[in-house]
């Protein structure tokens, strides 16, 4: 066992693991740490190939995120190129360009975010959206919310059944409401502000591609 011990240690000074070591000599781990449980130089070994492990973790996960962008990236691609060719198909229907127009004035316009988001007081502002969605988007409609603004008298339960009516989204839809808190604490706006919201940054790119085809028609556009 002595040949097999200098020979560990040998190993060990090479900065090898005990997983490596113990499957060159065939010495069950436990006893390679005996060997060298009290050994600073060891613990230093030790302290080497868990770091050389962490980088090395580092950089997989760093080339998988730059896979993960890439396939990212032509998704998005693909959805702007269907967002071109969908465009010219429906660019002459009333409620299409309502949906884009209600979305560039209202819309939550951050891309990165991927967060469809429109915000109102009047429930068919968002109406006319989840319209929108329902026509030219249909898929992201079981993936669509509603969360209320309150003002603290206002009661949550009476404001969601009114908006669910008036929009025409399910209770079910709606998740827990918030409340303003400031200065005055009573309604300004009777059943509060309505918030209809879609995460989905592939579809945002569908949006926004709409709305900037159409900003290009809009400035083209003669008197």
């Amino acid at each position: 066992m002595r040949k097999e011990k200098n020979q560990a240690i040998v190993l060990r000074r090479q900065g090898k693991s005990y997983n490596e070591i113990a499957q060159k000599l065939s010495v069950p781990k436990s006893t390679l740490h005996y060997w060298f449980r009290d050994k600073t130089w060891s613990v230093k070994v030790k302290r080497h190939l868990t770091e050389a492990a962490r980088q090395e973790s580092k950089k997989r996960m760093k080339i998988l995120g730059n896979l993960g962008k890439q396939k990212r990236a032509a998704l998005y691609l693909e959805c702007r190129k269907r967002a071109e060719k969908e465009f010219k198909q429906f660019k002459k229907e009333t409620l299409f360009l309502s949906g884009l127009c209600l979305y560039w004035g209202e819309g939550d316009s951050k891309l990165e975010n991927g967060r469809i988001r429109i915000a109102n007081s009047d429930p068919l502002m968002l109406r006319l959206f989840y319209l929108f969605l329902g026509q030219y988007l249909p898929e992201l409609l079981p993936k669509a919310k509603i969360y209320l603004v309150l003002y603290k008298d206002l009661e949550e339960n009476a404001c969601q059944k009114h908006w669910s009516v008036q929009v025409g989204v399910p209770l079910d839809k709606f998740i827990k409401s918030s409340y303003i808190i400031g200065r005055s604490p009573t309604k300004r706006l009777a059943y509060g502000i309505g918030t209809l919201l879609v995460s989905s940054r592939a579809y945002k790119e569908i949006i926004h591609t709409w709305i900037a085809l159409f900003k290009k028609e809009v400035a083209n556009m003669r008197v």
